[in-house]
């Protein structure tokens, strides 16, 4: 079996690397949607998946401004790291994308709200540890009973924000890579 070579170490993704992030982030924000669309679904997959390919759009384009993303899912110090102009033009563009569905004032703790849903809600078993399967029921049924307000779920996903965002780190991304593809020929 023939062995690879590592390719040389560079301070800069290359531009194989970059597309290949973006293509896998779409491939996993399309796969969210098939789960979405399906009637048979038992989960919330479909959100951490969207999530996912959130993250890694995100990641992406912290490298095209010439950053180094943190390896973490702290998505708030990873938005801050993008360049002022590139966050208040990928905002506008989600604002313009979900228009009349989405709210973008508070950016910071809707991307703490992903982030929980990352780090805590995909292992939604560990939301209710400490309580009994009857305790958990009891919660949910109050919940309902109030009117099953949004604000008060213990796990929101906010998904048109998430689509907003999502499309204005696509637009985002895709014209760094065409621009990058442009100058290597």
């Amino acid at each position: 079996m023939k062995k690879l070579k590592s390719p040389p170490i560079t301070t800069q993704p290359s531009l194989d690397h970059l597309q290949r992030m973006f293509e896998e982030a779409k491939a996993r924000i399309h796969d969210a949607g098939l789960l979405a669309s399906s009637p048979n679904t038992a989960s919330d997959s479909a959100a951490i998946l969207r999530i996912l390919g959130f993250e890694i759009l995100l990641k992406c384009a912290v490298l095209l401004c010439g950053q180094t993303p943190k390896k973490n899912h702290d998505y708030d110090c990873i938005w801050k790291t993008l360049p002022g102009k590139v966050r208040k033009d990928i905002q506008a563009a989600a604002a313009t994308q979900m228009a009349g569905y989405a709210d973008f004032s508070d950016l910071g703790k809707l991307l703490k709200t992903y982030q929980y849903v990352f780090e805590k809600a995909r292992y939604h078993y560990e939301l209710y540890e400490n309580y009994t399967l009857d305790e958990q029921h009891e919660l949910e049924v109050l919940w309902l009973q109030i009117g099953a307000p949004p604000k008060e779920a213990v796990v929101q996903y906010h998904p048109y924000e998430l689509l907003g965002l999502i499309a204005g780190l696509s637009s985002f991304i895709e014209a760094c890579l065409r621009k990058l593809a442009c100058a290597a020929n």
